[in-house]
């Protein structure tokens, strides 16, 4: 079965006109049963229970229209992940058992490519990923597309737009909508929205839906993602759509699809409120010109704490999220504000079996005995806050557009960088407003170096791993974080990381409001690369998971 896979992929890769990985002098994929457990090494099953019997009947149908409606989700993220991955799920299913091991492995990249290894293959003569996975054709490079724009104008909107497709037509690009493209997804789980409304009691999530509903099937999204932000009261929730950007690794613009269907903490959630009335001072204590700096920032914001039954799409490879700031369009930002969801079950599985044991290992004992769940949930809290402030819109030499068209391939990781710094530049603001204790400063940046080497540990191809190199090492440049050559541990210079952040946080808030390209790139340059000292530090806790793999358990 395996030789039979293996003509398979070769056949589909001269198909589609991809390059595999057979180059002389590459290094070869790790494979073969042993390679496959050694991958699996670096997750943590985690099995995720949710307890559903106490609900009735109507609320169970509800939830079960949820969850068609995400696993549809699902369906269409493996048709954006590359042209291949859905042509070799097809063979492995037909061909492997569903305990294979490589089945299994492959189920969960979604795709033949490891993503906690900077997408290396992991299946013999499977293809080099395309930077484009499946948004674009495989031989497309950025400079064709910019230049296709260039070129004919009158593209321009439906090319950069977050929800198309770009195809050849014979010598021509043409742009496809979402909806098109994956009609035979969007309508059944628009269906499904739908009645998952009428069975909702909670009118603001009932609105919610039908809205998205009608969403999916034309690509515009304002008006269900203000209903959304604007939705209170009701015992559940579902994240659903094409949000994040990072699985378009040409361009940066391409949103992917994803789908999480959520119970709702409600009384952990009021908890959050507070927060609210204080999002415009956070803005306005961000230290970068006042001319970038938006009007009207933060008018609305939902913060949320759930435990999720399912995830699919996007959500569920590599890196998975604790967290999220929803949605991306600067529109909406400007209009009513973000949505902050916060996954209490995945939350506590990641601090349990990753934060901790790499803080107790390569943090000095005083500072790591810092590192709490609770000041990490407030990094955490912060970091999606700040994902919603700072510039919206970069005021370039061609004009004002959104940041992430300004910086394109380096949107993704400088975006991390700034969510995390600017969100530990606003402690200062909160301290002084009453919200944070100050005798906690010093929980909250242990909790947070704890975090970097976590999320160093998903590569540089990885947006957050290559955020948090660069934060570390401009720290350990500049002596606000510090190696102890003898004891192989990093300590914290409490004194000097206020300052530094401040620094960073500049650095990083102009390069978005100016749609620095260049500026982005000489700090990757600077401070993106992994020393001697971080490398054995990083093999010294090789054995530790690199992030959870939730198993979900739902009782009916």
């Amino acid at each position: 079965m395996r030789n039979a896979l293996r003509l398979v992929i070769a056949a589909l890769a001269v198909l589609l006109g991809l390059q595999a990985c057979t180059q002389e002098g590459e290094e070869t994929a790790m494979t073969g049963q042993a390679g496959i457990e050694a991958r699996m090494q670096k997750y943590a099953l985690t099995p995720m229970q949710m307890d559903l019997r106490g609900y009735s009947d109507r609320e169970k149908a509800l939830l079960g229209e949820l969850l068609r409606a995400a696993e549809l989700s699902d369906e269409i993220f493996w048709r954006q992940t590359s042209h291949l991955s859905q042509l070799m799920r097809e063979e492995m299913e037909a061909s492997y058992a569903v305990d294979d091991p490589l089945r299994r492995f492959f189920m969960m990249q979604a795709g033949p490519w490891d993503r906690l290894d900077h997408d290396a293959p992991f299946i013999d003569d499977a293809p080099h990923k395309s930077p484009g996975a499946g948004f674009y054709p495989d031989d497309l490079m950025a400079e064709e597309f910019e230049g296709w724009i260039a070129e004919h104008p009158e593209d321009r909107e439906a090319f950069m737009s977050p929800y198309t497709l770009i195809r050849r037509e014979g010598d021509s690009l043409v742009a496809v909508p979402y909806h098109e493209a994956y009609a035979e997804f969007v309508g059944p789980m628009a269906e499904s929205l739908r009645r998952a409304a009428q069975l909702a009691e909670n009118e603001s999530f009932a609105r919610y839906l039908r809205l998205k509903a009608d969403a999916l099937l034309d690509d515009e999204y304002f008006d269900t993602d203000t209903a959304w932000i604007a939705m209170s009261g009701s015992k559940f929730d579902i994240t659903i759509g094409p949000f994040e950007v990072y699985e378009d690794g040409l361009m940066n613009i391409k949103a992917a699809y994803e789908g999480s269907v959520e119970i709702v903490d409600r009384e952990e959630s009021a908890k959050l409120e507070v927060y609210k009335q204080h999002l415009g001072g956070m803005e306005a204590a961000l230290p970068y010109d006042e001319r970038y700096k938006p009007e009207g920032h933060g008018l609305t914001a939902n913060f949320t704490i759930v435990g999720d039954i399912y995830r699919g799409g996007h959500l569920r490879v590599g890196y998975q999220p604790v967290a999220a700031s929803l949605p991306n369009d600067p529109r909406v930002l400007d209009a009513v504000g973000s949505k902050k969801t916060f996954w209490k079950n995945f939350f506590e599985a990641r601090v349990n079996a990753v934060i901790l044991p790499i803080s107790q290992e390569l943090i000095v004992e005083q500072q790591a005995d810092q590192v709490t769940p609770q000041a990490f949930f407030d990094v955490v809290l912060l970091h999606e806050i700040a994902h919603a402030l700072g510039p919206r819109y970069a005021e370039t030499a061609g004009g004002r557009v959104p940041v992430n068209q300004a910086l394109t391939t380096h949107y993704s990781w400088i975006e991390e960088a700034k969510a995390t710094i600017a969100g530990l530049e606003s402690l200062n603001y909160l301290i002084d407003a009453g919200i944070v204790d100050p005798g906690l400063r010093h929980d909250y940046y242990a909790s947070y170096l704890g975090s970097i080497f976590r999320t160093i540990r998903f590569g540089t191809g990885e947006a957050h791993g290559l955020a948090a190199l660069v934060e570390l090492n401009y720290f350990l440049e500049n002596g606000a974080i510090t190696y102890d050559t003898g004891t192989r541990r990093y300590a914290i210079d409490y004194d000097a990381l206020p300052g530094k952040v401040t620094e960073l946080a500049e650095v990083l808030l102009t390069i978005e409001a100016a749609g620095d390209f260049d500026g982005a790139q000489a700090l990757q340059d600077a401070y993106g690369t992994v020393g001697p000292a971080l490398r054995a530090a990083l093999e010294r806790v090789a054995g530790v998971p690199i992030d959870p793999s939730p198993i979900y358990q739902n009782i009916w």
